[in-house]
């Protein structure tokens, strides 16, 4: 994953905040809004496509794994330098267009619209998609 210098720079505050919540010097609720906030700040790569998306559908790109997902599994984690945070963001950070219909509507009714499904396993981004009955074909 390609970085601009001002992505960067919002990796590096990310470990910043990760250490003040370490070291008990911020709550943990505010680092969660603290890391959200952040992480929008990078714009997810788009790695692929629903197989429903035709040219005459409106489409909606959404990240693959929701972001709260994202900021949990980053502040249970021992990260210690960016490497590894560039490891964890490059592989979970990243976005799928969907359809209107699948966006707001199959991920609503199979509850997964903010959360991974029940024993995902922290890797495959792509898991609500399949979960919930959702072809994407990778781009």
């Amino acid at each position: 994953m390609q970085l601009t210098p001002f992505e960067e720079e919002v990796l590096s505050s990310i470990l910043w905040q990760l250490e003040g919540y370490r070291l008990g010097k911020v709550t943990e609720r505010v680092t969660k809004r603290i890391l959200r906030a952040t992480l929008r700040r990078i714009k997810p790569k788009l790695v692929a496509r629903s197989a429903s998306v035709v040219p005459s559908v409106a489409v909606e790109v959404g990240h693959a794994v929701p972001v709260n997902v994202i900021v949990q599994k980053i502040m249970d984690s021992n990260i210690m330098d960016e490497r590894e945070l560039m490891d964890v963001v490059g592989l979970l950070l990243v976005a799928v267009e969907l359809t209107k219909d699948e966006h707001k509507v199959i991920l609503k009714h199979h509850k997964l619209q903010s959360d991974m499904p029940a024993g995902w396993d922290g890797i495959c981004p792509f898991a609500r998609y399949k979960t919930a009955g959702i072809e994407v074909k990778m781009l």
